[in-house]
Protein backbone atom coordinates (compact mmCIF):
# COMPACT_ATOMS: atom_id res chain seq x y z
CA UNK A 1 0.00 0.00 0.00
CA UNK A 2 1.37 3.60 -0.83
CA UNK A 3 2.63 5.38 1.99
CA UNK A 4 0.26 8.28 3.52
CA UNK A 5 2.91 10.10 5.39
CA UNK A 6 0.47 13.10 4.96
CA UNK A 7 -2.55 11.15 7.03
CA UNK A 8 -0.39 8.55 8.76
CA UNK A 9 2.59 9.18 11.42
CA UNK A 10 3.73 6.02 10.66
CA UNK A 11 4.44 5.59 6.94
CA UNK A 12 2.70 2.22 4.88
CA UNK A 13 4.64 -0.11 3.08
CA UNK A 14 4.59 -0.03 -0.70
CA UNK A 15 4.59 -3.89 -1.46
CA UNK A 16 2.23 -5.43 1.64
CA UNK A 17 -1.34 -5.26 1.99
CA UNK A 18 -2.22 -3.03 5.13
CA UNK A 19 -6.17 -2.46 6.48
CA UNK A 20 -7.50 1.24 5.33
CA UNK A 21 -7.56 1.89 9.16
CA UNK A 22 -7.92 -0.41 12.19
CA UNK A 23 -6.63 -3.84 12.93
CA UNK A 24 -5.60 -6.57 10.32
CA UNK A 25 -4.20 -10.45 11.45
CA UNK A 26 -5.38 -13.78 9.58
CA UNK A 27 -5.94 -13.53 6.18
CA UNK A 28 -9.21 -15.64 5.46
CA UNK A 29 -10.81 -17.62 2.02
CA UNK A 30 -8.28 -16.08 -0.63
CA UNK A 31 -10.00 -16.80 -3.64
CA UNK A 32 -9.33 -15.93 -7.65
CA UNK A 33 -12.38 -14.61 -10.04
CA UNK A 34 -11.81 -14.04 -13.40
CA UNK A 35 -8.69 -12.02 -13.40
CA UNK A 36 -9.14 -10.37 -9.47
CA UNK A 37 -7.22 -11.79 -6.74
CA UNK A 38 -10.26 -11.44 -4.01
CA UNK A 39 -8.82 -11.24 -0.35
CA UNK A 40 -10.45 -11.50 3.10
CA UNK A 41 -8.95 -10.50 6.71
CA UNK A 42 -9.75 -10.33 10.43
CA UNK A 43 -10.11 -6.48 10.90
CA UNK A 44 -11.42 -4.32 13.29
CA UNK A 45 -12.10 -1.12 11.64
CA UNK A 46 -12.86 0.83 14.73
CA UNK A 47 -9.59 0.50 16.56
CA UNK A 48 -5.29 -0.60 15.53
CA UNK A 49 -5.89 -3.57 18.32
CA UNK A 50 -7.20 -6.96 18.13
CA UNK A 51 -10.91 -7.47 19.09
CA UNK A 52 -14.36 -6.78 17.38
CA UNK A 53 -13.28 -8.70 14.44
CA UNK A 54 -15.13 -8.37 11.19
CA UNK A 55 -13.86 -9.59 7.86
CA UNK A 56 -12.05 -7.28 5.70
CA UNK A 57 -11.62 -7.52 1.96
CA UNK A 58 -9.77 -6.76 -0.56
CA UNK A 59 -8.43 -6.83 -4.33
CA UNK A 60 -5.99 -7.02 -6.56
CA UNK A 61 -5.17 -8.21 -10.25
CA UNK A 62 -1.59 -8.20 -9.88
CA UNK A 63 -1.01 -8.91 -5.81
CA UNK A 64 1.09 -5.84 -5.71
CA UNK A 65 -1.41 -2.73 -5.97
CA UNK A 66 -4.58 -3.38 -3.85
CA UNK A 67 -7.94 -1.95 -3.84
CA UNK A 68 -10.14 -1.90 -0.69
CA UNK A 69 -13.60 -3.18 -1.07
CA UNK A 70 -16.41 -2.86 1.18
CA UNK A 71 -16.58 -4.83 4.20
CA UNK A 72 -17.56 -8.05 3.91
CA UNK A 73 -18.90 -9.64 7.00
CA UNK A 74 -19.43 -8.07 10.97
CA UNK A 75 -20.07 -9.52 13.92
CA UNK A 76 -23.78 -10.79 15.17
CA UNK A 77 -25.56 -11.88 17.47
CA UNK A 78 -24.08 -15.33 17.13
CA UNK A 79 -20.73 -13.90 17.20
CA UNK A 80 -17.59 -12.09 15.95
CA UNK A 81 -16.27 -13.46 12.74
CA UNK A 82 -12.75 -15.18 13.37
CA UNK A 83 -10.98 -17.08 10.43
CA UNK A 84 -12.29 -19.37 7.60
CA UNK A 85 -12.49 -20.16 3.82
CA UNK A 86 -14.39 -19.24 0.80
CA UNK A 87 -15.72 -21.90 -2.34
CA UNK A 88 -17.12 -20.57 -5.40
CA UNK A 89 -20.19 -23.51 -5.75
CA UNK A 90 -20.60 -23.73 -9.04
CA UNK A 91 -23.27 -26.20 -9.13
CA UNK A 92 -25.59 -24.44 -6.31
CA UNK A 93 -25.07 -27.19 -3.36
CA UNK A 94 -25.62 -24.75 -0.71
CA UNK A 95 -28.85 -24.27 -2.23
CA UNK A 96 -27.91 -20.48 -2.47
CA UNK A 97 -27.92 -20.25 -6.36
CA UNK A 98 -25.34 -21.64 -8.92
CA UNK A 99 -22.42 -20.18 -8.85
CA UNK A 100 -22.48 -18.65 -5.24
CA UNK A 101 -19.55 -17.71 -3.16
CA UNK A 102 -19.88 -19.49 0.08
CA UNK A 103 -17.75 -18.05 3.17
CA UNK A 104 -17.28 -20.90 5.85
CA UNK A 105 -16.08 -19.38 9.18
CA UNK A 106 -15.90 -19.71 12.83
CA UNK A 107 -17.80 -17.54 15.09
CA UNK A 108 -16.95 -16.55 18.13
CA UNK A 109 -18.70 -15.83 21.09
CA UNK A 110 -18.04 -15.75 25.03
CA UNK A 111 -15.75 -18.20 24.49
CA UNK A 112 -18.10 -20.48 22.21
CA UNK A 113 -16.46 -21.90 18.70
CA UNK A 114 -19.02 -23.07 15.89
CA UNK A 115 -18.94 -22.75 12.20
CA UNK A 116 -21.42 -20.30 10.11
CA UNK A 117 -21.83 -19.60 6.62
CA UNK A 118 -22.51 -16.82 4.42
CA UNK A 119 -23.17 -16.53 1.13
CA UNK A 120 -22.85 -13.77 -2.03
CA UNK A 121 -24.01 -13.85 -5.68
CA UNK A 122 -21.98 -10.40 -6.68
CA UNK A 123 -18.49 -11.76 -6.92
CA UNK A 124 -17.89 -11.29 -3.13
CA UNK A 125 -18.99 -7.85 -3.11
CA UNK A 126 -21.96 -8.16 -0.63
CA UNK A 127 -22.78 -11.17 1.51
CA UNK A 128 -25.88 -12.58 3.43
CA UNK A 129 -25.22 -14.89 6.85
CA UNK A 130 -27.16 -17.94 6.43
CA UNK A 131 -30.22 -17.99 8.73
CA UNK A 132 -29.24 -21.11 10.41
CA UNK A 133 -26.19 -20.34 11.52
CA UNK A 134 -24.18 -22.28 13.12
CA UNK A 135 -23.84 -25.49 11.00
CA UNK A 136 -21.81 -26.99 12.75
CA UNK A 137 -21.46 -26.75 16.80
CA UNK A 138 -18.28 -27.78 19.16
CA UNK A 139 -18.49 -30.92 21.23
CA UNK A 140 -19.61 -29.57 24.66
CA UNK A 141 -16.35 -28.83 26.59
CA UNK A 142 -14.07 -28.04 23.38
CA UNK A 143 -12.29 -24.79 23.53
CA UNK A 144 -10.16 -24.55 20.51
CA UNK A 145 -12.69 -25.76 17.09
CA UNK A 146 -11.58 -23.10 14.48
CA UNK A 147 -10.45 -21.67 11.31
CA UNK A 148 -12.59 -24.40 8.61
CA UNK A 149 -10.73 -24.70 5.41
CA UNK A 150 -12.95 -26.47 2.81
CA UNK A 151 -12.06 -27.61 -0.59
CA UNK A 152 -14.30 -29.27 -3.13
CA UNK A 153 -14.08 -33.75 -3.31
CA UNK A 154 -15.74 -36.12 -5.36
CA UNK A 155 -19.28 -35.36 -5.19
CA UNK A 156 -19.38 -32.84 -1.89
CA UNK A 157 -17.33 -31.38 0.28
CA UNK A 158 -14.07 -32.11 2.66
CA UNK A 159 -13.38 -29.58 5.73
CA UNK A 160 -10.64 -29.78 7.81
CA UNK A 161 -10.76 -27.68 11.37
CA UNK A 162 -8.02 -26.84 13.54
CA UNK A 163 -8.98 -28.65 17.28
CA UNK A 164 -6.57 -28.28 19.89
CA UNK A 165 -3.32 -30.00 18.88
CA UNK A 166 -5.54 -32.14 16.10
CA UNK A 167 -7.24 -31.78 13.15
CA UNK A 168 -10.85 -33.00 12.63
CA UNK A 169 -11.86 -33.44 9.16
CA UNK A 170 -15.47 -33.57 8.23
CA UNK A 171 -17.88 -34.27 4.92
CA UNK A 172 -20.55 -32.82 3.96
CA UNK A 173 -22.89 -32.76 0.49
CA UNK A 174 -24.48 -29.32 0.46
CA UNK A 175 -22.43 -27.13 3.02
CA UNK A 176 -24.67 -27.24 5.09
CA UNK A 177 -25.02 -30.73 7.32
CA UNK A 178 -21.63 -32.21 8.10
CA UNK A 179 -20.42 -35.19 8.98
CA UNK A 180 -17.37 -35.96 11.01
CA UNK A 181 -14.82 -38.43 9.56
CA UNK A 182 -11.53 -38.77 11.19
CA UNK A 183 -8.88 -36.75 12.85
CA UNK A 184 -5.01 -36.78 13.14
CA UNK A 185 -2.44 -34.98 14.88
CA UNK A 186 0.38 -33.54 12.97
CA UNK A 187 3.70 -33.18 14.35
CA UNK A 188 4.09 -30.09 16.64
CA UNK A 189 6.27 -28.89 19.06
CA UNK A 190 4.41 -30.08 22.50
CA UNK A 191 1.42 -31.92 23.01
CA UNK A 192 -0.06 -28.83 24.10
CA UNK A 193 0.61 -26.67 21.30
CA UNK A 194 -2.44 -25.10 19.48
CA UNK A 195 -2.86 -25.24 15.81
CA UNK A 196 -4.78 -22.72 14.21
CA UNK A 197 -5.76 -21.80 10.28
CA UNK A 198 -5.15 -25.69 8.43
CA UNK A 199 -4.92 -25.24 4.73
CA UNK A 200 -4.77 -27.93 2.17
CA UNK A 201 -3.34 -27.19 -1.49
CA UNK A 202 -1.66 -29.41 -4.33
CA UNK A 203 1.47 -27.88 -4.83
CA UNK A 204 3.77 -28.94 -8.14
CA UNK A 205 6.94 -30.77 -7.69
CA UNK A 206 9.43 -29.39 -10.42
CA UNK A 207 10.01 -30.94 -13.31
CA UNK A 208 8.26 -33.79 -12.84
CA UNK A 209 4.42 -32.63 -14.31
CA UNK A 210 2.71 -33.79 -10.98
CA UNK A 211 1.65 -32.33 -7.52
CA UNK A 212 1.57 -33.32 -4.12
CA UNK A 213 -1.49 -32.59 -1.49
CA UNK A 214 0.19 -30.22 1.02
CA UNK A 215 -1.22 -29.77 4.50
CA UNK A 216 -0.05 -26.14 5.70
CA UNK A 217 -0.76 -25.29 9.23
CA UNK A 218 0.12 -22.96 12.13
CA UNK A 219 1.32 -23.61 15.43
CA UNK A 220 0.87 -21.20 18.84
CA UNK A 221 2.73 -22.33 21.55
CA UNK A 222 0.99 -23.69 24.78
CA UNK A 223 -1.48 -21.53 26.16
CA UNK A 224 0.05 -18.92 28.70
CA UNK A 225 3.69 -20.40 27.85
CA UNK A 226 5.88 -19.69 24.99
CA UNK A 227 7.92 -22.96 25.31
CA UNK A 228 8.33 -22.52 21.31
CA UNK A 229 8.01 -19.66 18.49
CA UNK A 230 4.51 -19.41 16.50
CA UNK A 231 5.45 -20.92 12.95
CA UNK A 232 3.90 -22.10 10.16
CA UNK A 233 4.68 -25.75 9.27
CA UNK A 234 4.05 -27.75 5.64
CA UNK A 235 3.48 -31.92 5.45
CA UNK A 236 3.13 -33.69 2.42
CA UNK A 237 0.46 -36.04 1.72
CA UNK A 238 -2.31 -37.93 -0.23
CA UNK A 239 -6.26 -36.83 0.35
CA UNK A 240 -8.65 -39.43 0.51
CA UNK A 241 -12.12 -39.62 1.14
CA UNK A 242 -11.88 -39.08 5.09
CA UNK A 243 -9.40 -36.63 4.99
CA UNK A 244 -5.45 -36.37 4.43
CA UNK A 245 -2.96 -38.90 4.98
CA UNK A 246 0.42 -37.53 6.07
CA UNK A 247 4.03 -38.77 4.30
CA UNK A 248 6.78 -37.08 6.99
CA UNK A 249 9.34 -39.58 5.04
CA UNK A 250 8.90 -37.31 1.82
CA UNK A 251 9.18 -34.08 3.62
CA UNK A 252 7.79 -31.33 5.83
CA UNK A 253 9.02 -28.62 7.96
CA UNK A 254 8.72 -25.22 9.12
CA UNK A 255 7.78 -22.61 6.07
CA UNK A 256 9.26 -19.41 6.85
CA UNK A 257 12.32 -19.91 10.31
CA UNK A 258 11.35 -15.70 11.21
CA UNK A 259 9.00 -15.13 13.96
CA UNK A 260 6.27 -13.09 12.48
CA UNK A 261 4.93 -15.27 9.35
CA UNK A 262 2.21 -16.44 10.57
CA UNK A 263 -1.64 -18.41 9.43
CA UNK A 264 -0.51 -18.66 5.85
CA UNK A 265 -3.18 -19.72 3.52
CA UNK A 266 -3.42 -19.78 -0.69
CA UNK A 267 -4.99 -19.40 -4.16
CA UNK A 268 -5.28 -22.79 -5.41
CA UNK A 269 -4.22 -21.87 -9.10
CA UNK A 270 -4.24 -26.12 -9.63
CA UNK A 271 -5.87 -25.25 -13.13
CA UNK A 272 -3.36 -22.48 -13.98
CA UNK A 273 -0.54 -22.48 -12.14
CA UNK A 274 1.97 -22.52 -8.83
CA UNK A 275 -0.18 -21.76 -5.70
CA UNK A 276 -0.15 -18.76 -4.25
CA UNK A 277 0.41 -18.62 -0.17
CA UNK A 278 0.04 -15.19 1.81
CA UNK A 279 0.58 -14.53 5.72
CA UNK A 280 -0.24 -12.71 8.30
CA UNK A 281 3.31 -10.58 9.39
CA UNK A 282 2.34 -9.97 13.13
CA UNK A 283 3.36 -6.29 13.99
CA UNK A 284 2.51 -6.44 17.96
CA UNK A 285 5.83 -7.39 18.49
CA UNK A 286 7.15 -4.74 15.88
CA UNK A 287 10.32 -2.43 17.29
CA UNK A 288 8.19 0.40 16.89
CA UNK A 289 4.96 -0.93 17.93
CA UNK A 290 4.18 1.68 20.41
CA UNK A 291 4.59 4.34 17.50
CA UNK A 292 0.74 6.06 17.69
CA UNK A 293 -0.51 5.36 14.11
CA UNK A 294 -4.27 4.47 13.16
CA UNK A 295 -3.60 0.89 11.54
CA UNK A 296 -1.97 -1.68 12.34
CA UNK A 297 -0.97 -4.98 10.54
CA UNK A 298 0.03 -6.08 7.32
CA UNK A 299 0.07 -9.38 4.97
CA UNK A 300 3.52 -10.79 3.99
CA UNK A 301 4.32 -10.32 0.10
CA UNK A 302 2.55 -13.12 -1.72
CA UNK A 303 4.57 -16.20 -2.06
CA UNK A 304 4.32 -18.75 -5.41
CA UNK A 305 4.56 -22.16 -4.42
CA UNK A 306 6.10 -25.76 -5.41
CA UNK A 307 8.33 -28.66 -4.52
CA UNK A 308 11.56 -30.34 -5.41
CA UNK A 309 12.63 -33.47 -5.27
CA UNK A 310 15.92 -34.19 -3.36
CA UNK A 311 16.45 -37.63 -3.53
CA UNK A 312 13.87 -39.52 -1.50
CA UNK A 313 12.53 -36.36 0.13
CA UNK A 314 10.54 -32.61 -0.80
CA UNK A 315 11.68 -29.35 -0.19
CA UNK A 316 9.05 -26.25 -0.33
CA UNK A 317 10.59 -23.61 -2.78
CA UNK A 318 8.89 -20.56 -2.26
CA UNK A 319 9.12 -17.43 -4.70
CA UNK A 320 8.21 -13.56 -3.71
CA UNK A 321 5.78 -12.13 -6.26
CA UNK A 322 7.14 -9.06 -7.62
CA UNK A 323 6.89 -6.28 -10.09
CA UNK A 324 8.67 -7.18 -13.36
CA UNK A 325 12.15 -7.05 -11.97
CA UNK A 326 14.02 -4.03 -13.33
CA UNK A 327 17.36 -2.99 -11.76
CA UNK A 328 17.92 0.66 -10.40
CA UNK A 329 21.43 0.21 -9.51
CA UNK A 330 23.86 -2.98 -9.60
CA UNK A 331 27.23 -3.64 -7.69
CA UNK A 332 29.82 -6.35 -8.45
CA UNK A 333 31.68 -7.22 -5.55
CA UNK A 334 35.10 -9.15 -5.69
CA UNK A 335 36.06 -11.58 -3.45
CA UNK A 336 37.14 -10.87 0.02
CA UNK A 337 35.64 -7.00 -0.53
CA UNK A 338 33.28 -4.67 0.81
CA UNK A 339 31.29 -2.24 -0.85
CA UNK A 340 28.39 0.20 0.39
CA UNK A 341 25.15 1.04 -1.69
CA UNK A 342 22.83 3.60 -1.20
CA UNK A 343 19.09 2.82 -0.55
CA UNK A 344 17.32 5.60 -1.73
CA UNK A 345 13.71 4.24 -0.40
CA UNK A 346 13.16 2.29 2.40
CA UNK A 347 10.86 0.30 -0.20
CA UNK A 348 13.25 -2.06 -2.26
CA UNK A 349 14.46 -5.74 -3.45
CA UNK A 350 17.70 -6.61 -3.47
CA UNK A 351 19.05 -9.65 -4.89
CA UNK A 352 23.04 -10.57 -4.93
CA UNK A 353 23.99 -13.86 -7.52
CA UNK A 354 27.45 -14.76 -8.25
CA UNK A 355 29.43 -13.24 -10.22
CA UNK A 356 31.78 -15.94 -11.00
CA UNK A 357 32.14 -18.84 -13.24
CA UNK A 358 30.16 -20.57 -10.52
CA UNK A 359 26.52 -20.59 -10.06
CA UNK A 360 26.22 -20.35 -5.99
CA UNK A 361 27.06 -17.91 -3.40
CA UNK A 362 29.91 -19.43 -0.73
CA UNK A 363 29.50 -16.84 1.96
CA UNK A 364 27.98 -12.87 1.95
CA UNK A 365 26.77 -10.88 4.75
CA UNK A 366 24.63 -7.31 3.81
CA UNK A 367 23.79 -4.58 6.76
CA UNK A 368 21.39 -2.65 6.60
CA UNK A 369 21.27 1.03 8.24
CA UNK A 370 18.67 2.94 7.91
CA UNK A 371 18.63 7.19 8.25
CA UNK A 372 18.04 9.17 10.68
CA UNK A 373 20.60 6.35 12.41
CA UNK A 374 19.21 3.90 14.62
CA UNK A 375 20.90 1.72 17.50
CA UNK A 376 20.30 -1.35 16.03
CA UNK A 377 21.51 -2.26 12.28
CA UNK A 378 19.33 -5.26 10.91
CA UNK A 379 22.29 -8.10 8.99
CA UNK A 380 21.82 -11.11 6.98
CA UNK A 381 24.59 -13.38 6.60
CA UNK A 382 23.94 -16.26 4.05
CA UNK A 383 27.35 -18.95 5.06
CA UNK A 384 28.20 -22.19 3.71
CA UNK A 385 25.65 -23.96 6.17
CA UNK A 386 22.88 -21.51 7.27
CA UNK A 387 21.16 -18.58 6.46
CA UNK A 388 20.82 -16.10 9.87
CA UNK A 389 18.93 -12.73 10.09
CA UNK A 390 18.91 -10.55 13.30
CA UNK A 391 17.76 -7.08 13.88
CA UNK A 392 16.40 -5.53 17.06
CA UNK A 393 17.67 -8.31 19.08
CA UNK A 394 15.86 -10.74 17.22
CA UNK A 395 18.06 -14.18 15.63
CA UNK A 396 16.99 -15.64 12.78
CA UNK A 397 19.11 -18.95 11.90
CA UNK A 398 17.60 -21.54 8.64
CA UNK A 399 19.80 -24.20 7.92
CA UNK A 400 20.74 -24.79 3.61
CA UNK A 401 19.98 -27.55 1.69
CA UNK A 402 21.32 -28.78 -0.93
CA UNK A 403 20.51 -25.58 -3.99
CA UNK A 404 20.20 -25.60 -7.23
CA UNK A 405 21.10 -22.10 -6.81
CA UNK A 406 22.92 -20.16 -4.28
CA UNK A 407 21.14 -16.83 -4.73
CA UNK A 408 20.02 -13.80 -1.95
CA UNK A 409 17.05 -12.17 -2.26
CA UNK A 410 15.65 -9.34 0.35
CA UNK A 411 12.51 -7.55 0.26
CA UNK A 412 12.45 -4.69 2.83
CA UNK A 413 9.17 -2.67 2.90
CA UNK A 414 9.02 -0.21 5.80
CA UNK A 415 8.86 -2.08 8.78
CA UNK A 416 9.62 -5.32 7.20
CA UNK A 417 12.09 -7.54 6.15
CA UNK A 418 11.58 -10.95 3.85
CA UNK A 419 14.76 -12.93 2.99
CA UNK A 420 14.57 -15.89 0.53
CA UNK A 421 17.76 -17.53 -0.20
CA UNK A 422 19.04 -20.47 -2.26
CA UNK A 423 16.39 -19.65 -4.85
CA UNK A 424 13.48 -19.99 -2.84
CA UNK A 425 14.57 -22.67 -1.05
CA UNK A 426 15.15 -21.30 2.42
CA UNK A 427 13.02 -18.23 4.23
CA UNK A 428 13.37 -16.26 7.09
CA UNK A 429 10.96 -12.90 7.68
CA UNK A 430 11.70 -11.18 10.55
CA UNK A 431 10.40 -7.01 11.54
CA UNK A 432 12.59 -4.06 11.61
CA UNK A 433 12.59 -0.69 12.62
CA UNK A 434 10.90 1.92 10.58
CA UNK A 435 13.75 5.28 11.30
CA UNK A 436 13.54 6.41 7.96
CA UNK A 437 13.26 6.26 4.23
CA UNK A 438 16.99 6.44 3.46
CA UNK A 439 20.29 4.69 3.86
CA UNK A 440 23.10 2.49 3.25
CA UNK A 441 23.40 -1.29 2.58
CA UNK A 442 26.88 -2.92 3.22
CA UNK A 443 27.88 -5.96 1.53
CA UNK A 444 30.78 -8.01 2.38
CA UNK A 445 32.06 -10.66 0.27
CA UNK A 446 33.25 -13.71 2.73
CA UNK A 447 33.13 -16.16 -0.59
CA UNK A 448 36.03 -17.10 -2.96
CA UNK A 449 34.27 -15.89 -6.18
CA UNK A 450 32.42 -12.13 -6.98
CA UNK A 451 29.21 -11.52 -6.30
CA UNK A 452 26.91 -9.03 -7.93
CA UNK A 453 24.54 -7.21 -5.99
CA UNK A 454 20.95 -5.44 -7.79
CA UNK A 455 18.57 -3.31 -6.56
CA UNK A 456 15.07 -2.56 -7.16
CA UNK A 457 13.39 0.11 -5.90
CA UNK A 458 9.75 1.21 -5.33
CA UNK A 459 8.77 2.84 -7.93
CA UNK A 460 5.96 5.97 -7.15
CA UNK A 461 3.07 4.19 -8.11
CA UNK A 462 3.89 1.04 -6.95
CA UNK A 463 1.70 -0.25 -4.04
CA UNK A 464 -1.48 2.93 -4.98
CA UNK A 465 -3.30 3.10 -1.62
CA UNK A 466 -7.15 3.23 -2.63
CA UNK A 467 -9.61 3.72 -0.80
Amino acid sequence: MKAREDVDAFPRPRWHLTPPSGWMNDPNGPIRLDDRYHLYYQHNPDAPVWGNLHWGHASSTDLLHWRHEPIALRPDKKGQMFTGSVVHDTDGTAGFGEGALVAVFTQHLEGLERQSLAWSLDGGQTWTPYQDNPVLEAPPGCRDFRDPKVIAHGAGWLMVLAVGSELWWYRSQDLRGWEFATKMTPPVPSPQSIIEVPDLVRVPVEGTGTDVWTLIYSVEPPRGTASHPRHVHWLPGTLCDTGFAATPTRGGDVVDAGPVYYASLTWDLSSAGEPIAIGWMDERVAPDGDAPRPWCGRQSIPRRLSLVQREDSLVLRQRPVLPDWTPSARVAINAGSTESVALAHATFAARVTAGGAGDRIRAARLRLDSKPANTNSTSVSLGPTALEVRSSDVGVRRERVDADAGDLMLISDYGSLEVFADAGLGVASILTPVAGSTGRMEVENDGPDPVVVEIMFATDDAGDWQP
